[in-house]
């Protein structure tokens, strides 16, 4: 956008959403720790905030009048998208919440565009450039900063779940690049959403017989309850931010989220479980602000 049209009232309006949507999104990673501080099964975690989420998105298209399509075609990309975007990395993330600090996660997750675009080079779906290579190269630094010996992950079992965490975040990769190849013509976000997030949950379902874990919350109105909640709300609200920007201000405008989510987040552990900045995560953060910045797209005039 140029300086006048950002003075404009839509313009404002583009940037507040873009706020409040890295800031939803940067939430849900703190509140995926308070979501399992109390000793809840990560697995029962998982289950619930996908079915939250999945009665959430249902409302919105019974409110909408929309009918699901339930061809072959369309239950096949639900499946598929249900799995790489809800039912495995949920499972990791929460499993891995119990054990790294937010901040940590935050740096992890940040390198989710960094791999969707290598997937897609590698796919030939997106073109190469040494710009591009220079900025997935200092999202691996990044995460090399972190296990540094004495730094920030030096336990043999927070290595562990750092990988655990980086196996969610390719697994949210691939599903960006299916998303991407195989989505079906006319299926609205929505309905998208809504079909990855119900097939999910009932693939946690099945998960959950399989482990022998219990289905229930305590349902006590506990803070893990209510961090639940949140995050299914937070998480649609982020999307519905995402999605209104991609609309209204473009992809180049849209992108500059990313700016935002890995920060707030950071600045959410901070806030809301206390955790200590150390310098380690200052200098991973500046390494993935400046990966993303070589790997978003151009605007057409820099082309």
């Amino acid at each position: 956008m140029s300086a006048t049209s950002i003075q404009s009232p839509k313009s404002v309006w583009l940037l507040v959403i873009l706020l409040l949507t890295g800031l939803g999104w940067g939430l849900t990673i703190s509140l995926a720790t308070l979501a399992t501080a109390s000793g809840i099964d990560p697995l029962t975690v998982a289950l619930w905030s996908a079915l939250v989420g999945a009665l959430m998105l249902g409302m919105v298209l019974i409110v909408r009048g929309k009918r699901p399509p339930m061809d072959a075609a369309h239950l096949r990309f639900y499946l598929v998208t249900g799995f790489l975007g809800t039912a495995f990395p949920h499972a990791l993330s929460f499993y891995a919440a119990i054990h790294l600090p937010a901040g940590v996660r935050a740096i992890v997750f940040a390198l989710i565009p960094m791999i969707t675009l290598a997937l897609s080079i590698m796919l030939s779906m997106e073109k190469a450039s040494a710009r591009r290579f220079t900025g997935i190269l200092l999202g691996l630094s990044a995460m090399l900063v972190m296990f540094l010996p004495g730094v920030e992950v030096p336990l043999p079992g927070q290595v562990f779940w750092t990988l655990v965490s980086l196996a969610a975040a390719t697994s949210y990769a691939v599903e960006n690049v299916y998303i991407s190849l195989k989505r079906p013509a006319g299926l609205d976000a929505a309905t998208a959403l809504w079909g990855m997030t119900t097939a999910g949950t009932l693939m946690l379902l099945v998960t959950l017989w399989l482990a022998d874990a219990p289905y229930l919350l305590p349902f006590d109105a506990s803070t893990a309850e209510l961090a639940i909640v949140l995050m299914a709300v937070a998480h649609l609200g982020a999307y519905s931010g995402l999605l209104y920007m991609l609309s209204h201000g473009g992809v180049v405008f849209a992108s500059q989220v990313s700016y935002i989510v890995t920060p707030a987040a950071v600045m959410w552990g901070v806030v809301l479980l206390s955790e200590t900045v150390s310098l380690s995560i200052v200098l991973a953060l500046a390494l993935i602000m400046a990966g993303l910045a070589l790997i978003k797209p151009k605007r057409k005039d820099e082309a």
